[in-house]
């Protein structure tokens, strides 16, 4: 078994290294780029994510608005908790981090009506139901976080509903499995 030495490339500033060490410095460049493209992808997959929850969740916001009068700080707070949780998880799930089926695109707009009423149902039980739950039941408002809970349950049971009443994805799915 032979040894091969590396190069030697002479630097200006009198220091030598090897030719190894020099690709490892380019290497660092194209990492940190590749590292800000992900967490700019990841950014805009957040993003659009909650941009769907919130637009399709807009009847749900009507019954919310209504019946936050009767729980002025549970279900604002439930509120806001789930559509933290509903647009993380929509980017999770999208991005295929975590698997729980394969999810339509954004663009079928064959899934609007059941997006919608999925959405929207999901967002009154996350934002309602706990509030009450946490005011009528509990009796403290330590509980409202749970909205997150059942926000990103329900939004991992979307495929399911999908295939159920859809079958497979129309188009392409998100994820290549």
């Amino acid at each position: 078994m032979s040894i091969t030495r590396r190069p030697i490339v002479p630097r200006r500033n009198g220091y030598q290294v090897q030719a190894s060490d020099c690709i490892l410095m380019r290497s660092a460049g194209t990492v940190m780029r590749q590292l800000r493209s992900g967490v700019v992808r990841w950014l805009e997959r957040v993003f659009f994510g909650g941009a769907e929850l919130a637009v399709l969740s807009t009847p749900a916001f009507i019954i919310v608005l209504v019946s936050q009068s009767q729980y002025p700080d549970a279900i604002p707070i439930a509120g806001l908790f789930a559509l933290a949780a509903g647009s993380t998880s929509l980017a999770l799930f999208r991005a295929g981090v975590v698997d729980v089926g394969s999810w339509p695109r954004r663009g079928e707009l064959v899934t609007l009506p059941l997006r919608t009423i999925h959405f929207s149902l999901v967002f009154l039980t996350a934002s309602v139901a706990v509030g009450i739950l946490s005011v009528d039941v509990v009796g403290s408002l330590w509980i409202t976080p749970a909205g997150a809970a059942v926000q990103g349950v329900g939004m991992a049971v979307f495929p399911t509903v999908y295939n159920a009443i859809h079958g497979e994805p129309l188009t392409r799915a998100v994820i290549k499995r």
